[in-house]
């Protein structure tokens, strides 16, 4: 008798969860993909392409300076005699040179982490510009959840795909 109760239960209860889940309304977002297509993500985009410019910009005009430094230090070292005592303004060239070898070197380790942040800054803006959006947009059509593609699922049907509404309706709204 005890047995019976157990399977008339776990049945109901199994029924029970068809029905729970049967009215749930799930979606997913390609978070990635709005931040490379939304008219934010671009925006974001394009302030990180500037800044990888201008830094680039300044690594180039360092490594012309140097080069010319090195030029001029082997056309100096070209005149020497062999085993001769190298001139003391030669050796203060070469000595500016390896320090501004090393720090074009500190230089760049910088411009690659202010990058990196600057890079995750604007993607968490345009997120955090976008959360509010989604909330509206969830509560007005009546989803129970929306999960990020990315984070959460192994797999997740493209008919359940909300990234391109999102992303339009994003972009309606976004004022730089």
């Amino acid at each position: 008798m005890k047995r019976v109760a157990i399977v008339f239960f776990v049945i109901i209860l199994a029924s029970g969860f068809n029905v729970f889940a049967a009215e749930l309304k799930i979606g997913h977002i390609n978070l990635q993909k709005l931040v490379a297509i939304s008219d934010a993500g671009k925006y974001s985009h394009e302030q990180y392409m500037a800044r990888t410019k201008h830094y680039q910009d300044e690594i180039n005009m360092r490594n012309e300076k140097m080069k010319q430094l090195k030029d001029a230090i082997e056309n100096e070292a070209k005149g020497l005699k062999q085993g001769g005592k190298m001139p003391q303004i030669l050796v203060d060239k070469d000595q500016d040179y390896a320090a501004q070898a090393r720090e074009l070197q500190r230089l760049l380790g910088t411009y690659q982490e202010e990058l990196k942040v600057y890079d995750a800054d604007l993607s968490r803006k345009v997120l955090e510009d976008f959360t509010p959006i989604l909330n509206e947009y969830a509560k007005q059509n009546g989803y129970d959840y929306i999960f990020s593609r990315m984070d959460v699922f192994v797999y997740a049907s493209d008919k359940h795909d909300l990234t391109d509404i999102l992303v339009k309706e994003y972009n309606t709204r976004w004022k730089k």
